[in-house]
């Protein structure tokens, strides 16, 4: 869960995806019918509107650890992220992973969303705005609804040069898969619509992918 969110939401400042520091990070034996499994839940070109452009997500460097969001015990066997998609003042991505054990995944979990966890991940975020000469205004849980075994949904706001920029993310869990998906806009928020929707299509995309597995 940690690994989904920084990644995710310190991309939307750099354009990016983000390969965060090894410590602290789970243990990956990927096999190639979980990588397969974490591709297919990802977003596509497709399900965004025509005035969408895409770029390969790259990777950089992120020196990030906390104790309380520690998954070194952990193991993941798959683990992709979609492109960038981009549109004026617009941000999509997504990204999922996919453990080694249902007790692996609930475990990363129940530790992301702990009040330890969440406090790691807000002094994460201020930190790195900070470096891009962002202020952060709010981080908070917001109402979402269920689309899989497990949902939560976090808005952060921030502010550059007086204009508040909106980042939506809506984490998942189905089984021993977690996928994420970042929405970022200014300034305002991206519909709750068009949000829910693309939530339903990676969720619908991780039952398939799961089932059975």
């Amino acid at each position: 869960m940690k690994r989904l969110a920084v990644a995710l939401l310190v991309a939307s400042l750099v354009g990016s995806g983000v390969a965060l520091a090894d410590r602290g990070d789970p243990k990956k034996k990927i096999t190639p019918a979980d990588q397969a499994r974490a591709k297919a839940m990802l977003l596509r070109k497709s399900d965004l509107g025509p005035g969408f452009k895409s770029k390969p997500a790259t990777s950089t460097d992120d020196d990030f650890y906390c104790k309380a969001l520690d998954e070194s015990d952990l193991t993941l066997t798959g683990e992709a992220e979609s492109p960038d998609f981009d549109s004026e003042l617009v941000f999509v991505s997504s990204l999922a992973q996919v453990y080694e054990s249902l007790a692996d995944a609930n475990t990363s979990w129940r530790r992301g969303t702990s009040a330890a966890g969440e406090k790691c991940l807000r002094d994460e975020f201020r930190r790195s705005f900070k470096a891009d000469g962002l202020r952060v205004l709010s981080f908070r849980r917001v109402p979402f609804p269920r689309f899989a075994d497990r949902s939560i949904a976090y808005r952060l706001v921030a502010s550059s040069q007086g204009i508040e920029i909106h980042i939506d993310i809506v984490v998942l869990q189905e089984s021993r898969a977690q996928a994420a998906l970042l929405l970022l806009s200014a300034p305002t928020p991206v519909p709750k619509a068009e949000e829910v929707r693309l939530t339903r299509v990676i969720a619908g995309r991780m039952a398939k992918a799961m089932r059975g597995a």
